[in-house]
């Protein structure tokens, strides 16, 4: 009897049971269709999107259609990008709606070799960059060409997406972790500027003989292809840089600047104008080489010093040299053309995880001048150093190339990370604050137009302590190389990228530059470890499923046994 009432018991408990779970499986189900909650419980929160984007995504009001290039059968790697661009896009559609819609495409996927040449010159021709990618088929590798981009199209407009980033010294597994990290920044900054109403007006300076017309080509090109308004002003010919320009970019200078011409660049600061300065303190050249195999190095005075200075920054009559990571140079020895690394032409690092220069191939450089910075309480944020063996030589300094023969002694490259290009925040002092004659207040007085004013806003600029860095080449017959390309090796570094996010930065109000810091971790097997521990793994998979399933298979019968004993 009492058996049985044990059994009765049991069952009934089970059927409260079902009946609990059931019950508790409807109210969630109700609760989760009325509570919209999404859950990211990795460490690096690699699911979840930013603020910014989030409200990026809240605020479309039209549809933004994605196209994205990246459909098929892919190595391990680009299968992560793969679902890491899909997880992203439904990570977005959670707070776009209906507005957002995408669709993954293997755009060379036609029989037709003659259709098939026609897509993909479209698809180069609005800016996407093939790759040749090895697949394994049948036993064997073949090569097979993919578009790992995307073309994002909103109200009649449209913008191209590189996925894959392509970099210089990174493994390949480190570079596609890399093209993860970005997908946000690069997917949420492309939805923002096809639905923003105004394009961000940017001015090349001219006047001082700073660079022009197809000595920066390319930056001015891409630019505009980023939906960028981008015009020259020759401020000798102006009282004030006019109010629609929101940022102003001096490109090397090479003649100095009048009282007037620093009031101007000193009053547009105040006003809330975003600067980028990129300029030399030293007159060097290598088309002095050319004619000759020695020139001096000799200062250069633009005026342009103590208007930085009271900003926050120096830039040093001096000129550095890495004794690694540089650019080399051609010579000829004997019969042949040889190249010789150029302690001149220093590759320059990022420094630190600011969203600007972040992750960046090496930027190249040309006759670079270190930069100090000053306490002022303005905040200084270094972006790009000279490397870990360096050094700073003053000018005047004879430039020779006999210096290609030399040894260099390790010694003398004693320093390193030298400041080349420095992020400057807070609000700024005028130049021209106590400093002002009584006649030129009262005429300051009686304009309305000139709208002095002794202090900014917030705001904040950039200098750089090399003109050439966005400087591209030009060739014989008047076409440009691309920004960045270093003709003797080949080679294309990040001068561009740079750049870019300099302008971003300084522009972006929206705070959708800072997804650029953001960090997965690359958590990559020990190939040696695995290997060697491969079949004690495969055993443990094998055996230990087994035996968990003996061990409770033995609990349930003696838990059995013992209620029957009972």
């Amino acid at each position: 009897m009492s058996l049985k009432k044990t059994y009765t018991t049991l069952e009934m408990n089970a059927t409260t049971s079902v009946v609990l779970v059931v019950l508790l499986l409807i109210v969630v189900n109700v609760l989760s269709s009325k509570v919209y909650k999404r859950f990211d419980l990795t460490k690096e929160k690699r699911y979840s999107i930013s603020n910014a984007s989030k409200e990026v995504m809240k605020d479309l009001d039209d549809i933004v259609y994605v196209k994205v290039y990246l459909e098929g059968e892919f190595p391990a790697g680009f299968v992560r990008l793969q679902n890491a661009t899909r997880d992203l896009l439904n990570e977005m559609k959670a707070y776009a709606g209906s507005n957002l819609r995408y669709e993954f495409i293997d755009p060379l996927n036609v029989d037709n070799a003659e259709e098939r040449k026609q897509i993909f010159d479209e698809l180069t021709a609005k800016g996407l960059q093939p790759t040749n990618l090895q697949v394994k088929a049948n036993d064997a590798y073949e090569e097979r060409i993919i578009f790992p981009a995307a073309l994002i199209y909103h109200k009649g407009r449209e913008y191209p997406i590189q996925l894959l980033e392509n970099q210089i010294g990174f493994s390949p597994d480190a570079a596609l972790n890399n093209s993860v990290i970005s997908l946000e920044y690069k997917f949420a900054n492309a939805i923002q500027k096809l639905k923003r109403q105004k394009q961000p007006a940017i001015a090349f300076l001219e006047g001082h003989g700073e660079l022009k017309g197809l000595q920066i080509a390319d930056m001015v090109g891409t630019l505009r292809e980023l939906k960028y308004d981008v015009s020259r002003i020759n401020i000798k010919d102006q009282y004030k840089i006019p109010d629609r320009i929101d940022l102003a970019i001096c490109a090397k200078p090479r003649e100095a600047f009048s009282e007037k011409d620093l009031f101007i660049l000193d009053q547009f600061v105040m006003r809330g104008g975003k600067m980028i300065w990129l300029f030399e303190s030293v007159k060097a050249e290598m088309d002095s080489l050319r004619q000759k195999q020695m020139f001096i190095a000799l200062n250069q005075e633009l005026n342009l010093e103590n208007l930085l200075f009271k900003y926050g920054v120096r830039i040093n009559y001096d000129l550095i040299q890495n004794l690694e990571l540089v650019n080399p140079i051609p010579l000829i020895v004997g019969n042949q053309t040889q190249l010789f690394p150029w302690f001149y032409f220093p590759l320059l690092i990022s420094e630190g995880d600011h969203a600007i220069s972040k992750n960046l191939d090496p930027v190249e450089g040309k006759f670079v001048s270190s930069i100090d910075t000053i306490k002022n309480g303005i905040k200084k944020t270094v972006l790009l150093t000279s490397s870990n063996y360096s050094r700073a030589i003053l000018t005047p300094a004879r430039i020779h190339l006999g210096l290609l023969r030399e040894k260099p002694s390790h010694e003398l490259f004693n320093k390193k990370k030298l400041p080349v290009a420095v992020l400057l925040e807070g609000k700024f002092e005028s130049f021209y604050k106590n400093y002002l004659d009584a006649s030129f207040l009262q005429v300051i007085d009686t304009s309305d137009a000139l709208d002095y004013r002794e202090e900014s806003d917030l705001n904040k600029m950039i200098v750089i302590s090399d003109g050439d860095m966005i400087a591209n080449e030009v060739r014989s017959n008047g076409s440009v190389y691309p920004l960045g390309y270093y003709k003797y090796t080949e080679q294309t570094f990040a001068n561009k990228d740079f750049l870019i996010n300099c302008i971003e930065y300084l522009l972006d109000d929206s705070g959708i530059i800072e997804t650029r810091t953001k960090e997965i971790k690359l958590r990559l097997l020990d190939k040696v470890k695995v290997k060697e521990e491969k079949l004690m793994w495969q055993l443990l998979n094998v055996l230990l499923p087994l035996v968990i399933l003996l061990i409770f298979g033995f609990a349930f019968n003696y838990r059995r046994k013992f209620l029957y004993n009972r």
